[in-house]
């Protein structure tokens, strides 16, 4: 299937998160103007919540005062929020039992950007709540591991950790930050993000930058009034990239970024910025909430003009860690 077709029908089911109950898909948060509001963490998910959260702590602890001090914040003020920590509220009878606390936490905290992590049936429920707040959609990621599956004719596998996200702007973006921590473990996956509107990309630069070890190439799409699309790889070739993704083989990608190893002063930046010299997640749940939360504090470094990022990584060792814990659940970043 074409790309942007592909990546155009993902976001829109996505958006709406359930077709089925007649649920009206949330508004996506405009282009960030300025530092987020204050960032709170909702875990609905049960067996995710506590990788999710430990992962999300790291991330605040390592990004929230360069988000306090980055985004044109410079009172004292925005300081001490930045070390006051992350504020947790965890459901113990999940949404459905406790919407009602849900909509009032909603309705109450304005001026907040929403971290919440949810199980798949639990997400169309708060999609609902957070349409009725008033809230906007920065990012919805569907998040899932299982077993690994040969490719037929090919000799990729289709990777046990699969990420998909739609999200407001490309500046929103947390893929790279998750394939950077995910690839250190070995552990074979793929990430799909797909971006309702470039607005704002071009107000950062619009430097390529790519998580160190991937391969990168770009889909051009102005003849079909798209941006471009970007697949990076690792370990796999790009028309086995898109194989695995579902992606068109057929179209001419044009390599930007053949050079993996390479650390330039400029590259050593990109890697921190990535990375944050920060012990990197032992379970890949925990490495979604680290790559979540970055993301919502102003982490990710990629913010090129684009309508679609993949990225796909094979691993051709012994996984490092402890093995992937095999299930689903839903990010969400929102502005209210």
């Amino acid at each position: 299937m074409d790309v942007y077709r592909r990546n155009l029908m993902k976001g829109a089911l996505m958006g709406s998160t359930l077709l089925t109950l007649g649920i009206s898909p949330i508004t996506t948060a405009a282009a960030p103007s300025g530092k987020p509001g204050r960032l709170r963490l909702l875990l609905g998910s049960g067996a995710a919540d506590a990788e999710f959260a430990a992962g999300a702590r790291t991330a605040f602890a390592a990004n929230a005062r360069r988000a306090a001090t980055g985004h044109d914040a410079t009172s004292a003020t925005d300081a001490r929020g930045a070390q006051s920590g992350l504020e947790v509220m965890k459901l113990n009878d999940g949404l459905l039992n406790e919407y009602e606390k849900v909509a009032y936490l909603l309705e109450t905290f304005r001026d907040t950007r929403w971290i919440a992590v949810m199980d798949d049936g639990s997400a169309a429920v708060f999609t609902e709540l957070v349409r009725n707040a008033g809230g906007g959609l920065v990012s919805l990621g569907s998040h899932a591991s299982s077993g690994e599956a040969l490719v037929r004719g090919s000799a990729a596998r289709v990777s046990g950790l699969r990420h998909v996200w739609a999200a407001a702007s490309p500046s929103h973006a947390a893929g790279g930050i998750l394939a950077a921590r995910l690839v250190q473990s070995q552990r074979s996956f793929s990430i799909v993000e797909n971006f309702f509107s470039t607005q704002g990309a071009e107000e950062r630069g619009t430097v390529n930058k790519f998580p160190p070890g991937f391969l990168a190439w770009r889909l051009e799409g102005a003849a079909s009034g798209h941006d471009p699309a970007y697949l990076c790889c690792a370990g796999v070739s790009p028309t086995d990239g898109c194989q695995l993704l579902g992606w068109d083989t057929t179209p001419a990608w044009i390599p930007v970024n053949q050079e993996p190893g390479l650390e330039t002063a400029a590259s050593g930046k990109r890697r921190s910025a990535f990375e944050n010299d920060e012990p990197h997640a032992s379970g890949w749940v925990e490495a979604v909430g680290y790559a979540v939360v970055a993301a919502a504090l102003g982490a990710e470094a990629g913010h090129e003009s684009c309508s679609a990022r993949a990225h796909v990584y094979q691993s051709g060792g012994v996984k490092r860690g402890r093995p992937d814990k095999a299930g689903r659940f839903t990010s969400f970043v929102i502005d209210i």
